[in-house]
C-alpha cells in the first residue's frame, strides 16, 4: 500500500532538506569568497560586477581573480568528495583511511 498525501510530502521533504542545505551552504561560502579579499568591496559592487556592472577594476578584481578562485576552490572540493566517496565504496568500509 502506497502512503499518500502530508505523510508522503513530509518524507520527501525530510529527504530532499540535507540537500537544500548542502546546496545553500556551497552558495554562500561561493559567494563569500568572491566577496573577501585584500581589496575592500562592498558586496553590492561585487555582485553588480558579477552581472556585467560596476567599474573595470571592480570587474577585474572580482571576474579576473575572484571568481576563477572560487570555481577553482569548488571544483577541488567536489573532486575530493568523489574521490573519499568512490574510496569507500572501493574499500567497502564506512572509513577509508589510509591503514
Amino acid at each position: 500500500m502506497r502512503q499518500t498525501g502530508p505523510a508522503m510530502r513530509a518524507r520527501r521533504l525530510r529527504r530532499m532538506l540535507p540537500w537544500v542545505v548542502l546546496i545553500a551552504t556551497a552558495c554562500a561560502a561561493s559567494l563569500a569568497s568572491i566577496l573577501i579579499g585584500p581589496a575592500q568591496i562592498e558586496p553590492g559592487a561585487a555582485l553588480a560586477a558579477l552581472f556585467g556592472g560596476g567599474d573595470a577594476t571592480t570587474r577585474a578584481i572580482v571576474i579576473d581573480i575572484r571568481l576563477p578562485r572560487a570555481l577553482a576552490a569548488f571544483l577541488a572540493g567536489a573532486a575530493l568528495g568523489a574521490a573519499g566517496a568512490s574510496l569507500q565504496g572501493l574499500l567497502r568500509k564506512p572509513l577509508a583511511d589510509p591503514g
